[in-house]
Formats: C-alpha cells, structure tokens, sequence
C-alpha cells in the first residue's frame, strides 16, 4: 500500500486528466447500463406488440448507448493514459537528474548496468501498473457492476451474422496497427538515443562533473524524454482508437443483428425466448470481472519494483561547502589523507604539498592510488584527513565553482554521440568559433577538418567512428577551451603515438606555464618536464623527487624505469 501510496503522489499533478479518467468510466457504465435496461423495451414494446415505430427507436437508442459507452471508454482510457506518461516523464527526468548529482563514489559502487536496468527496466514496470492496471482497475469495475446479472447465453444461428465484420475488422487491423507500428518504432529509436545520453553520461560522469555539464546534459536528456512522450502517446491513440472503433462497429453490427432478429419475430419466425438468450450472450460480466481481478494481481506483484526506484531517488546528492572558489592562488595541501572504498583503504595517510604553477608527476604500479589521489582535487571522492586549498579546507568549498576551475582528462575518454562542436561546447558553453578551432590546433586535431561535415560531424556513441588516439586528443582540445587554473591528464595521452604525444605535451607545457599540472602516467616522456615526480606504492607516497635525483637513487622509481613500464 506504501508503494502505491508513492505511485499516486507522482501522478497527482495530473489529477485532473484522472477526474476525466473517472467521468469517462462513469459515462461507459451508463451507456452500458441503457444497452442492457433496452432489453426489456425490445421485448415488451416491440416483439410482442409488433410495433415496427419502436423497433426503429430502440435500435436508434441502442446504437446511441454503444457510442456512449465508447466514448466514455475513450475518454477513460486514454486520459489516464495521459496522465500516466506525463508521470514517467517526470520520473525519468527526476531519477537523471538525481544520477547528475549524486556523490561520484555511488559510481564506483553500483553497476552501471544495474543503474541502467533501473531506469528502462523498471520504469517500464512502472509504466504497465500506471497505464495498463490502474486503468483497469479503475473502469472495469463500474462496467461489471453495469452489467450485473445478465446471464451468458449463445445462439449459433444468429451469431453467424457477425462474420461480416470480418473483412472491415482485418482492414482497421492492418489500418491502426500500422500506424501504431510507426509510433512504437519511434519511440524505441528515440528510446534508444536515451539509452546512450544515459550510457556516455554516466560512463564519463568524472568529466560531467569536473566540467559542470549536468545541466548541459540534462537539457539533452529532457529533449529525448519528451520525444519518448509524444511518440507513446500518439502509439496509444491509436490503439486505443482501434478498441472504441471496434466496439463501435461492432454494436452496429449487433444493432443489424437485433433488428434482422426482430424482424423476424415480428414475421414469426423467430421466438421471443430465443432472441432473449443471444441478446443476454452479447452483455457478459466475466470480462470486467476477470480483467479485474487480473489487473489487481499484477498491481500486487509490480508494487516491489517501486522500492528500487524509490532508492535510487531518496539518494543524498553530493554535499557542496559555502564558500565560492575564485581561482588558485597558492597551494593545495594533502595531510593524512586516506581514502576508503567498500572498506578497501585505496590511500593510506598521504602527505603532500603542491605549490600554484608546479607540474607534479605521479607515477606507480597499477592500484597504487595515483588515480584515486588526483580524483580527490575536484572533490569527485570523499576522503579522511584534511586536504588544504588556499587554506580552505576542500570539503568547505563550493563545489560548482571548484570544478569550474579544474580541467582533467583521463584514459577514458567522455564524448557525446554529437558533433565535434558540440563536444567541444562542454567545456565551454559561450566558446567562440575562434576559440574552438584553436583549442583543435593545439591539441593537434588536425583530423576533425578531413571529416564528413568537419567541426560539424557526428562522432558517434562514445565517438565509435574516431579512433582511441582521436578521441583522447579531442578531449584534450577541451581542456585548452576550458583553460583551468588545475589541469589534471591521467593516462591522457595513452593511446597517442610518441611523435603525437610529444607535440601535445609540447602544446601543453606551453599553453598552460604558470598553471599548476597533475600528470598520472606509464610512460617516462610524459613526465619528464614535470618539476616534480611523486611515486606511489600500495596507497602511499614512498619517493618524491625531480627526474635526476630519482633516477640516481636507485630505487622504486629506478625500478619502474628499469622494467619498462614508463618507457
């Protein structure tokens, strides 16, 4: 009932389209009603008096109660339909959002696939109780209670008549089932593309964040999500409009039928008795009655599937400090920092000090930490101990402003399945086209101009049409629009060739001389520029030094040039 309860409050918005809804059904019922109370005039007043005058108008009165009865079915139906769409709009935007800001560490944790099958998978059950169960449960009941007491009854001879309505019944078939066909695949394509703003957003939420585009990318989002809503609502129209139609039609029939059958007794041919036991056969109960019943029994066993989203959208978002960072003045301070990830102890008492405008290295075996120890500069990973930013403590800032100031980059590279422009933008929404283009250059993308529509060309899911050493440079080029006061690259370069990658180190010792530099790397020529080498083992901090003095000790770092692994 708690589930329910939840459910409800989310539709309330649209409680008017649910007093349709209700109008709808109350409307239905009555026109149900008139159909089986003309029972009795057609018997009385037609059969045994002969009157050809009330035949015409009970028939009349008969097709007008079926077109009561549709309609209000319509206006029940789709109405609620309405509403319920409207409400998982709402629900998709609310859970994207929430994914926009919730703690990074939740990431680490939680599968992306099982965060994914949350929003498709179980909003779809979401959708079958709002549109499918709830409907039912709230029409059929007075449709039942409408035709309370009529017996089921059949007659061969008389049902033969409805095979006439076997052509026209297969042409609104084919008709509305081929327009309906055209909004369902619209609405997977369309469900697709969200799919992907989901995957390439939450597999890059280090650069969403650290680039302060969730809302840039919840105005994508949005975007796909009303276009699911029109296409759902349109499909629904259809099939809707497909069920009163049919009804319709078939009433008329029925209508034909009662008046050949009356004709009949009329000319005595046919008995009163028997046109009663078809007439009653037309008005069963069970169908309300076990759609009910079976609408009550799936709302029972989808409610459960409430509580994984209720979850996910009573998570705590991301806490942020008060105080507004305005750029970097002086010096970061790391002091006894460690870092704990599902009771694993990913650092362990760091200290460390870095001075505005100093390149520091971090080199070590993978699992040392030096990726979860640059993380923890734009406050994507909670920590222990304290870490001192111009002598605020990190935890104290704003975090918005904090992460308008870092720039970072990662082997895994974070592209949207858009332009190169658009890709760009994310860094710096008011970018000019000057500043792009030479953002492009420094990063050496000489290879967006040679593309179809060059700086307009789409790049594909998590840029699939680039290769690896293309997507790392254009995300690189974001980092030269962006210009932050902290740039981070961990494994940036990775899949770079050595003539590339020293032209695009080259372009950033430059461009950014003055900036202070965090450089995570496997490869010797990535750091050699760097004022200072920090070497991590196991979560610690066990050798710090220049390139020269390092490699004179002979020790960890020694050993990691000497295998290789940075070569």
């Amino acid at each position: 009932m708690e589930n329910l309860i939840w459910l409800l409050k989310r539709i309330r918005p649209y409680s008017f389209l649910l007093v349709l809804s209700v109008i709808g059904s109350l409307l239905q019922s009555s026109g149900a009603s008139a159909v089986a109370l003309l029972v009795k005039g057609i018997i009385d007043d037609v059969f045994l008096f002969r009157n050809e005058e009330e035949l015409v108008k009970t028939v009349l009165m008969l097709l007008g109660s079926a077109i009561l009865m549709q309609g209000g079915f319509f206006l029940s139906k789709y109405t609620v339909v309405l509403a319920s769409e409207k409400t998982l709009q709402d629900i998709r935007t609310e859970i994207f959002q929430k994914l926009m800001f919730i703690p990074y560490g939740f990431f680490i944790r939680q599968p992306v696939g099982d965060i994914i099958s949350r929003i498709v998978s179980d909003v779809e059950r979401i959708r079958q109780i709002l549109v499918d169960q709830i409907p039912t449960v709230l029409r059929e009941p007075f449709v039942g209670i409408a035709l309370f007491g009529v017996l089921i009854y059949r007659d061969p001879v008389l049902t033969s008549f409805l095979l006439i309505a076997v052509p026209l019944m297969a042409f609104m078939v084919k008709f509305f089932g081929g327009r309906k066909g055209k909004h369902v695949k619209k609405t997977q394509e369309k469900t697709g593309d969200l799919t992907q703003v989901l995957s390439q957003s939450l597999h890059g939420i280090e650069n969403v964040k650290v680039f302060s585009a969730e809302d840039r990318l919840l105005s994508f989002f949005k975007d796909f999500n009303r276009g699911i809503y029109k296409s759902s609502a349109k499909a629904e129209f259809y099939v809707v409009g497909n069920t009163a139609l049919n009804y319709i039609f078939g009433y008329t029939v029925t209508a034909a039928v009662i008046f050949y059958g009356g004709y009949r007794i009329l000319e005595g041919d046919l008995t009163p008795g028997d046109f009663i036991s078809y007439l009653t056969a037309l008005f069963m109960i069970q169908p309300p009655l076990l759609n009910t019943q079976k609408a009550l029994m799936n709302l029972k066993g989808s409610l459960p599937v409430i509580n994984r989203l209720k979850e996910l959208l009573e998570m705590k978002e991301e806490t942020s400090g008060g105080i507004r960072f305005d750029g970097f003045k002086d010096s970061i301070e790391f002091r006894e920092v460690k870092v704990k990830i599902e009771n694993k102890e990913i650092l362990k008492g760091i200290n460390l000090t870095v001075k505005r405008g100093e390149k520091i290295g971090i080199v070590g075996h993978t699992g040392s930490g030096k990726s979860t120890l640059v993380k923890i500069i734009p406050h994507l990973v909670d920590y222990e101990g304290s870490v001192i930013l111009d002598g605020i403590e990190l935890r104290d800032l704003d975090v918005k402003s904090l992460r308008n100031r870092i720039g970072m980059s990662t082997q895994e590279t974070f592209l949207l399945n858009a332009s190169v422009r658009e890709n760009m933008l994310i860094a710096k929404p008011n970018a000019s086209e000057e500043e792009i283009h030479e953002a492009l250059h420094l990063a050496v993308c000489d290879f967006v101009y040679r593309l179809e529509k060059g700086i307009d060309t789409v790049v594909g899911e998590r840029g699939h049409s680039l290769s690896g050493g293309e997507r790392q440079r254009l995300a690189i080029a974001r980092l030269f629009l962006k210009n932050p006061d902290i740039l981070i690259l961990d494994e940036a370069t990775s899949a770079l060739d050595m003539e590339t990658e020293k032209l695009v180190l080259n372009n950033i010792w430059k461009f950014f001389k003055g900036k202070t530099l965090f450089v995570v790397a496997h490869r010797i020529s990535n750091i050699t520029e760097c004022d200072r080498i920090i070497v991590m083992k196991e979560g610690r901090v066990v050798e710090e030094g220049d390139f020269k003095s390092l490699s004179a000790k002979g020790q960890e770092f020694f050993r990691l040039f000497r295998n290789s692994n940075m070569l």
